[in-house]
């Protein structure tokens, strides 16, 4: 054997020895865990919003009467609109019940809800089933669901698969989604890096790993961890913009405020570009799966005794017309089919003339004033909702 054929011979041994080790390690690690039970679900090493919701429902004491889901189209309603009513600065990681929705629906019926918010920006309809199968529930299962929808839930052209967003990711640590596993994942490389997490503890436990390395930067610090998180810096819009594309979702504890509304302090924004990418074509595939989402949370709810409420979201007529012709009338019919088949409640909110541009921080998203007007007229939909009403009186 020349000397070539022994360098090599040796690298090959030291590979295969490298990865014994690794995998004796694994077992360890799997069979460790398993008993001791060190890695801890909710902990992560991004803090997203999902992160924040999770950790913030775990610290309520008792179920709310209503829950809220949706993307930002609601969470900026829900933030906003409190600011405005409340005249007070709301933090976006932390507020999380809706004092417009308590306050205007005591107003109308004399009995004043629990709320709490799980509206989330990026929302898709799956990441709303999976929130309602894996959070409410048992002691935590509200009385009714309050479900903001838009046709981009079901549709965003930039969304690789279900598996994708940042609330599946976390929500597959917390729960078992095995049987969607699969489904959601459109792509090799995706499947591939499942069947890796599932053949392989250490790589599953990736995101454990990664904020045990984060806590011992801390520690090693010259400050500990109070250098990082006393001194948070509210990071420009666009910054943050181009970091959601690269980086995992990730917001300080006084990073995401939200002030009162002020005309002279928020000109429209127009974001037609981007929503002309979201709905750039509508891609079936991904239609039919987040369709069949909403339906598995309609069949849900119906089965646990939620009532649940789909609350089609206001949009500006230009964003409207951005999508192809005739799909939001057929995005609506289908809903509200839908949800007539499955004993939900249906209520359209985009009605003509109902919402201006006023109302608007830009083409889809509410601003204060808005948020304040959206949750009146819901609160006054709700107080004659019958299937509401009997929701909210009953005692379970």
């Amino acid at each position: 054997m020349d000397k070539e054929a022994r360098a090599k011979a040796f690298l090959s041994s030291y590979v295969l020895l490298g990865l014994l080790m690794f995998l004796v390690f694994d077992v360890g690690f799997r069979i460790a865990d398993s008993a001791l039970h060190f890695t801890n679900p909710l902990e992560s090493p991004n803090r997203s919003l999902i992160w924040w919701t999770v950790n913030g429902f775990a610290n309520e004491k008792g179920a709310p009467d209503i829950a809220l889901l949706g993307s930002s189209l609601m969470m900026t309603a829900h933030h906003a609109g409190d600011a405005t009513k409340l005249n007070e600065v709301q933090n976006e990681v932390s507020h999380f019940h809706s004092s417009c929705l308590q306050d205007f629906i005591a107003q109308k019926t004399g009995q004043k809800p629990t709320t709490f918010s799980f509206a989330i920006a990026g929302q898709m309809a799956s990441d709303s089933y999976l929130i309602t199968r894996s959070l409410l529930s048992g002691n935590k299962q509200p009385k009714a669901i309050i479900y903001g929808i838009a046709p981009r839930d079901l549709i965003d052209h930039t969304l690789p698969s279900a598996s994708s967003t940042e609330t599946f990711k976390y929500l597959s640590r917390i729960d078992d989604l095995s049987d969607v596993a699969l489904s959601a994942r459109n792509s090799f490389n995706e499947l591939f890096q499942f069947g890796l997490e599932k053949a392989l503890y250490t790589l599953s436990r990736r995101p454990n790993l990664l904020a045990w390395q984060h806590k011992l930067a801390y520690t090693l610090a010259p400050y500990g961890q109070d250098a990082i998180t006393a001194n948070e810096l509210k990071t420009p819009f666009l910054l943050r913009q181009i970091a959601y594309r690269e980086l995992p979702d990730d917001s300080g504890a006084n990073e995401l405020r939200v002030g009162p509304y002020g005309a002279e302090f928020e000109p429209f924004r127009d974001n037609t570009p981007e929503y002309r990418q979201r709905y750039a074509s509508i891609k079936q595939k991904t239609y039919a799966s987040q369709l069949s989402y909403l339906e598995k949370l309609m069949k849900l709810t119906r089965e646990r005794g939620i009532q649940l409420i789909v609350v089609n979201m206001p949009l500006t007529p230009g964003n409207v017309a951005l999508m192809p012709p005739g799909f939001y009338d057929q995005f609506k019919n289908k809903v509200s089919t839908m949800a007539a088949a499955n004993g939900a409640e249906f209520l359209d909110m985009n009605k003509p003339n109902v919402f201006e541009q006023k109302h608007f921080a830009d083409t889809v998203h509410l601003n204060g004033l808005g948020g304040v007007q959206f949750f009146k007229l819901l609160s006054e939909e709700l107080a004659l909702n019958r299937s509401f009403g009997a929701a909210l009186s009953n005692t379970h």
